[in-house]
């Protein structure tokens, strides 16, 4: 049975023999404005996308499980845009049969970067790096949550300081725009079973603001990256996979 912690809840020791644990916070922007609250439970049902989309059960191997050649390199690299994908489809099927239009992943051309894609990459990267999404007395210098000061804020980076709009607009997002939003979902997994694609999307969709996130209508980009092993430095058991989603809308 998989054991979900909340933002706001604190893990009592027996709990971190678990197999299968889940780590996820949302936060949601308008210009400098942030939201950040916690999550209940599982979905209890079916992703709408469970069936179309492909991969939803994809496993992301460490590099140690490639061999080393150029072949070996490409898959390796290649399995975080088949998460992203798998991902992208299962919300897209969310909104859709919710009468939603779907959101879209653009890909950057050669000498350019998509700013979303580019913010998204490099937090997930600080993320499983710094290991921050713990308790504050774990951590130390962090941002603690507001409606639970125990834990450290997953969505403000404590080396720099920065939310996900201030990292958004740092990028270069919406910069000749005048109205702009972007909406961010955490996710951390571990145990085969809670890495997968479909094990972040059923947890989003199972959580109010994680799934208002997902569903919101005037959002139109969504850019989800992930990086193998734990934002939680608590947690230590393989495989590990830690996924940030950032939605955006640019007008």
């Amino acid at each position: 049975m998989a054991r979900v912690l909340k933002c706001a809840e604190r893990t009592p020791a027996h709990d971190r023999d678990m197999k299968h644990l889940v780590l996820l916070g949302t936060a949601v922007l308008a210009g400098a404005a942030l939201t950040v609250t916690a999550s209940p439970a599982m979905a209890a049902t079916p992703l709408a996308g469970a069936a179309s989309c492909a991969d939803i059960d994809f496993v992301y191997q460490p590099q140690s499980a490639f061999p080393d050649t150029a072949r070996g390199r490409y898959d390796y690299m290649r399995q975080s845009s088949i998460i992203e994908q798998s991902v992208l489809c299962l919300v897209n099927a969310e909104r859709t049969s919710r009468g939603l239009q779907p959101v879209k992943r653009y890909l950057a051309l050669r000498g350019t970067t998509v700013a979303l894609s580019s913010a998204t990459y490099k937090e997930v990267a600080a993320a499983v790096r710094i290991r921050w999404w713990g308790t504050v007395k774990q951590v130390g210098k962090c941002t603690p949550l507001a409606y639970d000061p125990t834990r450290c804020d997953p969505h403000i980076n404590p080396e720099t300081g920065t939310d996900p709009g201030a990292r958004a607009k740092a990028a270069g997002y919406c910069k000749n725009g005048t109205s702009w939003a972007v909406g961010e979902n955490a996710y951390l997994g571990w145990g085969a079973a809670s890495v997968t694609p479909r094990a972040a999307v059923t947890w989003w969709m199972g959580s109010a603001p994680h799934r208002a996130t997902i569903l919101t209508a005037g959002y139109t980009e969504l850019y989800t990256k992930t990086a193998y092993g734990s934002a939680d430095p608590s947690v230590s058991t393989t495989p590990a996979m830690t996924y940030l989603q950032t939605f955006g809308r640019c007008s």
